[in-house]
């Protein structure tokens, strides 16, 4: 029965991702990576998946400070001069917008 639940959670878990990257718009993507977070901590704890279970444990409140920044942004469409240019760069694919 629990290894029932375990995989469960797993392949719960490996749902949500491959949703995660089958998103085109930011706001559902963090909402799929924070579900897949969750499931992924669930499946971590339950059974010997210790790096499984840190990496999901650092990665929610990272998904989490995106969503709500994300949520919080203003929507004006208009940014800051510095901000041009990392925007600029990160629509052409350069950096991934994690520097």
């Amino acid at each position: 029965m629990m290894l029932g639940l375990i995989d469960a959670f797993g392949y719960a878990a490996s749902g949500l991702t491959l949703a995660t990257f089958a998103q085109k718009a930011m706001l559902p993507m963090r909402i799929m990576a924070i579900g897949a977070n969750v499931c992924f901590i669930g499946y971590g704890a339950m059974g010997p998946f210790m790096p499984v279970l840190v990496l999901h444990v650092i990665l929610l409140p990272i998904n989490v400070i995106r969503l709500r920044t994300l949520v919080s942004a203003p929507e004006t469409g208009q940014s800051r001069p510095h901000e041009d240019a990392n925007n600029a760069l990160a629509r052409a694919g350069i950096t991934s917008g994690l520097l």
